[in-house]
């Protein structure tokens, strides 16, 4: 280490840790790395004295770090070059990522906002003014998408810490436990216009999410035996799921194949002349509000289709497989257990206790004979 003399010159080395920001004096510090300067003289007394100043700067934190030049990019540069990264791409988020990435993300921060200089205090601040008037639900996904920002960044050594994973975001309470009852999903079914029926009826039947049905295709139907493939990049979760259908909801599908016509393997299953459906939401608001069914929202099916199953027998581990839940937890936020069902177990268990006490007693008037 220190000064050393080559063919073409005099050569100043020391082992140096990289921050990204500057070169610090590590010798002897795991990690550290041996970084070599030339002097560009033969004299070894300047030499000397070039070897003085490197290690004082060194010392100092002064030593500016060959990567700074490269790792200097504002917000709004990187915003641009994260949504050009072809793994964010095809994130099923990625429309929503965009446009809250520029009207929301980027607007707060400033596009000229250096990346090396958020800091944790800056994404408190972003939370707390982005909660005003708003879910705790969806200031999280704001948060998401700015924490997987960094975090890319971070891969391309642009950042050295993620400032948004160091700011924790609370579980939103927004569990819902809404199943209907049979009088209930016969009235919003029987209203239902034609092109929304089949869309109600999957729900209803699998538990699928609404987006899983609106982007189904034919060719992930197969109605021989009766299943449909979700592939993981079309799941909330990432894994691809297989998914049993009833004979009512096969006899549907079977009836919207005859409409699309035989030879038809690909397109959409539900469609408006051959285009995705949308406003369903909205559609699902007039149907509750003509029918007075109060506080449901389409993704309560998936809660009926759960409490269905676990009503009919079905094991849990089946359900999470159908349903595509990854926790008994989450599985259980779905699973509604009505009172009848309550009132019923009370029934059984007042039998079992009935028939050990009527046991007992014989056993007892048999043993004083």
């Amino acid at each position: 280490m220190g000064l050393n003399k080559r063919k073409d010159g005099y050569y100043v080395e020391f082992r140096v840790l990289d921050d990204g920001k500057t070169l610090s004096l590590a010798s002897g510090v795991q990690g550290a790395k041996l970084k070599r300067w030339k002097v560009g003289c033969a004299n070894k007394t300047i030499a000397q004295q070039q070897e003085a100043i490197i290690r004082t700067r060194l010392l100092s934190g002064a030593m500016p770090s060959e990567r700074v030049q490269d790792t200097v990019m504002t917000l709004g540069q990187w915003a641009k070059e994260y949504k050009a990264i072809e793994e964010v791409s095809r994130l099923r988020s990625y429309k929503e990522r965009c446009q809250r990435i520029d009207n929301v993300i980027v607007p707060f921060f400033g596009s000229n906002r250096l990346l090396q200089d958020l800091t944790a205090k800056d994404v408190e601040a972003f939370r707390q003014e982005r909660s005003k008037g708003r879910a705790v639900a969806t200031v999280n996904v704001d948060h998401s998408y700015f924490k997987h920002m960094l975090k890319q960044a971070m891969r391309r050594d642009l950042v050295t810490r993620n400032v948004a994973s160091l700011v924790s975001a609370p579980k939103p309470k927004n569990a819902r436990s809404r199943v209907l009852e049979p009088e209930e999903w016969s009235r919003l079914y029987g209203a239902a216009l034609v092109w929304f029926k089949p869309v109600l009826l999957t729900g209803y039947h699998t538990g699928m999410r609404l987006e899983e049905i609106l982007t189904l295709t034919w060719d992930r139907v197969d109605l021989e035996k009766g299943r449909i493939f979700l592939p993981g990049h079309l799941t909330k979760t990432g894994q691809e799921r297989l998914v049993p259908i009833t004979p009512t909801l096969r006899r549907e599908f079977q009836r919207l194949r005859a409409l699309d016509g035989v030879t038809r393997i690909q397109g959409l299953v539900f469609h408006k002349n051959g285009e995705k459906l949308s406003h369903t939401y909205r559609e699902v608001q007039r149907l509750c509000v003509e029918q007075k069914i109060e506080d449901f929202v389409f993704h309560d099916l998936r809660h009926c289709a759960v409490t269905n199953l676990a009503d009919s027998g079905v094991d849990t581990e089946t359900i999470m497989k159908i349903v595509g839940h990854s926790s008994v937890e989450m599985f259980l936020r779905y699973r509604a257990i009505k009172p009848g069902t309550l009132d019923a177990a009370m029934t059984r268990l007042n039998t079992l206790i009935t028939r050990h006490e009527n046991a007992a007693r014989q056993a007892i008037g048999i043993a004083a004979l």
